[in-house]
């Protein structure tokens, strides 16, 4: 959605046995008058857009390893299945790592109290 986008008409496509009725008559028409330079007879999707919204800027989630170009692409990346994935997979190994510190340290404490003992005069 924005200014420069040209505008979008939805059709009733429900019902097979009237699409000629609901979808080609009408689709027709709509071209028509565009060819024609009148106003359609039907009116355009509203579609909702923020003009703060920057199509342009640049995203790169490492997480993913993807470059994401908007903010509305980005907040859609960041709420899509694989990147919940990749951070919850990143969390679980992060986890993983300061278990693996904290079983580490308190064995490395004991060692450096005998080290340091046996430093002393």
């Amino acid at each position: 959605p924005g200014p420069n986008v040209p505008p979008v008409y939805g059709l009733e496509v429900s019902d097979l046995l009237r699409w000629e009725e609901d979808v080609l008559k009408p689709a027709l028409e709509i071209v028509e008058s565009f060819i024609q330079g009148r106003e359609p007879p039907a009116e355009p999707v509203k579609m909702e857009y923020d003009i703060n919204e920057n199509k342009r800027s640049h995203r790169v989630c490492e997480l993913c390893d993807r470059v994401i170009i908007g903010d509305r692409e980005w907040a859609a990346h960041t709420r899509s299945k694989s990147h919940l994935h990749h951070l919850k997979k990143r969390r679980k190994l992060e986890a993983a790592s300061r278990a693996a510190d904290t079983k580490g340290d308190s064995g490395g404490a004991e060692t450096r109290g005998e080290d340091s003992s046996s430093l002393l005069p």
